[in-house]
């Protein structure tokens, strides 16, 4: 066989391998609440690192704005997944009757959640927030369930606002329209420093919050009967992203630099506020904890059963 012709029979082979392994590519559709911060990069992450494709998945990655609008695509089929959810919004959807199911932790605890104000707001501390407007993303979301129980906490009684994304959020607290915006972080870190906000309630008051999974991924019924070989794969290759995260800390901290226009000293602190045992999948944290309080605020008419625990959590590894 001639030289020309050795290279030509390679470049085929290899051209069909490619398409072999494009072919082998399962597709998933995700959705993921708040774009900006670390915890919502586990998914893009893993798909920068080759380790959804190694485990046969394509990744198709919708971006919301947290609490019901991320957990309504996965219910209507618009998704095959919905990430970040708030777990008291899941509990109550299945209780109705939603065949969903929860596949895995997302966050413990809410230390990266925090409300600030502008640096010449009068209010110092939730302590003065009766009668003023502290926001939440969405209902349903870890933020609305967050500040639900530090209102609780300090019998305060502000008014509960749901304001969606953080830039948007931001922009209504520069323009006068609430008095406490919400964040996670990294947003409004650097201005936070050059005391043009400032910080007036935090998600760590909660210490109980610290072994609870406030935030849950989730998937259906239907999903996990109909693509098991793609669920057990999915589940796998997440874990393993968190894994990735925290093993290559700084291409991951460039990443996300990069994604939400912060300093890399910035990305570098703010992931200091997400410890890895916060964000491995397995156990679900706290659901006792969680099905208590939905049942007090309630979202829960009764608590669930063990039986509908059982077939509510379905942990694949």
């Amino acid at each position: 066989m001639s030289v020309r012709k050795t290279i030509l029979f390679a470049a085929a082979l290899a051209a069909s391998a490619w398409a072999a392994t494009a072919a082998a590519q399962e597709k998933i559709k995700v959705a993921i609440g708040q774009r900006q911060v670390w915890d919502s990069q586990v998914i893009p992450l893993g798909v920068e690192a080759g380790i959804f494709k190694k485990h046969g998945l394509e990744v198709d990655i919708t971006w919301t704005a947290g609490g019901a609008e991320t957990l309504q695509a996965v219910l209507t089929g618009s998704v095959d997944y919905a990430m970040t959810n708030g777990v008291e919004g899941v509990l109550a959807a299945y209780a109705k009757g939603a065949p969903v199911r929860i596949i895995g932790s997302e966050m413990r605890g809410a230390g990266d959640i925090y409300w600030y104000v502008k640096a010449d707001s009068p209010i110092k501390s939730l302590k003065d927030a009766n009668g003023k407007t502290l926001t939440f993303s969405r209902p349903g979301s870890s933020t609305h369930l967050t500040a639900q129980q530090l209102v609780a906490k300090y019998g305060v009684a502000p008014k509960l606002v749901s304001t969606g994304a953080m830039p948007a959020t931001r922009t209504q607290l520069v323009s006068g329209q609430i008095d406490m915006a919400w964040a996670a972080v990294p947003f409004a870190l650097d201005a936070i420093k050059k005391g043009e906000f400032r910080i007036v309630a935090r998600g760590s008051e909660l210490a109980e919050l610290n072994n609870v999974s406030i935030r849950v991924n989730v998937t259906t019924a239907k999903f996990l009967a109909e693509r098991p070989k793609a669920a057990q794969g999915f589940s796998r290759a997440y874990a393993e992203s968190v894994d990735w995260m925290y093993a290559n800390v700084d291409k991951a901290a460039a990443y996300w630099s990069n994604l939400t226009k912060i300093s890399p000293e910035i990305a570098k602190e703010g992931i200091g506020f997400y410890p890895k045992e916060r964000m491995v999948p397995w156990p679900i944290s706290g659901l006792d904890h969680s099905i208590a309080e939905a049942v007090k605020s309630k979202r829960l008419e009764k608590p669930l059963t063990p039986e509908q625990i059982k077939e509510l959590v379905v942990e694949i590894k």
